[in-house]
């Protein structure tokens, strides 16, 4: 079963699509403002590996070529997925946000929303406002065995942090598992380690 993560035009409510019938294209009803919304869905995908979740942008915001969104311009079902960049980490350790791929460095890593004024080392390109400029900290160890570590942590935001669904309190420290979901605000990144 696929889930694609999309962004309603008219209303910027995000809602998470599910295609538990293997079908290319699907036409859902917005929850919100009941606006017809056609979503493609890639039925190549190998079935081991999760499908990442798309973001879709109401016009006129325009994403960035490495962006990995796919634009949805309002009242047109006419989708274009964009080409990312498939960047290559030291620490192999990466957060996966549509086909983006955002490498977390061996150290403290700040993750938060893309912004002219974000101190982030990780900027996230969203358009969630909820999601705080210094949202999170990840903090990436090697252990002597090779294999990589991965604490997340609050990084000083009164916004909401959720991995896999529970909420992430001041003070908690979370060890990532490979395929976690961190949901900062109402963006959901994917944790990987290759």
């Amino acid at each position: 079963m696929q889930i694609k993560r999309i962004q309603c035009p008219n209303c910027k409510v995000v809602l998470d699509v599910k295609n538990s019938k293997d079908e290319e294209v699907k036409q859902i009803s917005c929850p919100k403002c009941k606006t017809l919304l056609k979503v493609t869905f890639d039925l190549q995908q190998t079935p081991e590996e999760p499908v990442e979740a798309h973001t879709f942008y109401a016009a006129p915001q325009k994403p960035s070529v490495d962006s990995g969104a796919t634009q949805l311009s309002a009242g047109s079902f006419g989708a274009t997925q964009l080409a990312a960049a498939s960047l290559k980490s030291e620490t192999q350790a990466k957060l996966m946000f549509g086909l983006v791929s955002y490498p977390l460095k061996e150290g403290q890593n700040i993750v938060g929303r893309m912004g002219s004024t974000s101190k982030a080392t990780v900027q996230i390109e969203t358009t969630d406002r909820y999601m705080s400029r210094q949202h999170c900290c990840i903090t990436v160890t090697k252990l002597p065995d090779g294999t990589i570590k991965a604490v997340l942590s609050n990084y000083q935001n009164k916004n909401l942090t959720t991995v896999d669904g529970e909420p992430i309190e001041t003070g908690d420290q979370i060890r990532l598992t490979n395929f976690n979901k961190i949901t900062m605000g109402m963006t959901t990144v994917t944790f990987k380690l290759s």
